[in-house]
């Protein structure tokens, strides 16, 4: 009865100890791809068996090959989705692709297609919605054509602000509405005369 109960603990030894090593082999394959490190493991369940084991569970890298493959698609993921967003070339902020100005520096993103109207990138050489090809006058067109159309709106607002400011600090003079529209009719009227008397 002792023999066969000593030789039922060895073979359970055995069998724990090849159990052992089988799963370190693929723990450590799982978790590196260094051949040292792999030799290094095995010989420390060889020789030490259960506690070599334990040795290998706290010396072991943290993360498996497939984690580490992972986290880095997922980081490149994050840097691709970074440098895609698209970014004003003047004050370097982020700003959405369909924008035609920059909303914090007014830089010019993008301008209009001259056949649709609708935003163009400046590297684009033709137009992807109506298929018009880039003419850099047309490219130029529109800039300034908003150039001139921005000041012809502003100048009544700015007539209006120079006439309250010349009523309020020069008050001996007529206000500028009674003088301004009488002045060209009194113009044209002697040219006028003068053209009929000969």
């Amino acid at each position: 009865a002792a023999r066969i109960a000593v030789i039922a603990l060895v073979a359970y030894a055995l069998v724990l100890w090849v159990g052992a090593l089988v799963w370190t082999y693929r723990d450590v394959s799982s978790r590196t791809r260094d051949p040292f490190t792999h030799v290094i493991a095995l010989v420390l369940v060889v020789v030490f068996n259960l506690p070599g084991l334990l040795l290998y569970l706290i010396l072991r890298p943290k993360e498996t090959l497939a984690d580490a493959y992972d986290r880095r698609l997922e980081a490149e993921a994050l840097l691709q989705e970074i440098q895609e967003q698209a970014t004003c070339p003047a004050c370097r902020r982020k700003v959405e692709s369909d924008f035609v100005a920059c909303p914090y520096c007014r830089t010019t993103l993008r301008t209009p297609c001259a056949s649709c109207g609708k935003p163009m990138s400046s590297t684009w050489v033709l137009c992807p919605f109506c298929g018009v090809d880039r003419v850099p006058a047309t490219a130029s067109a529109p800039s300034q054509d908003r150039g001139r159309s921005q000041p012809a709106a502003p100048p009544q607002l700015i007539a209006e602000d120079a006439r309250a400011k010349r009523a309020s600090t020069a008050r001996y003079t007529p206000p500028a509405p009674a003088t301004q529209p009488p002045t060209p009719a009194a113009v044209t009227q002697p040219e006028s005369g003068a053209e009929a008397a000969p």
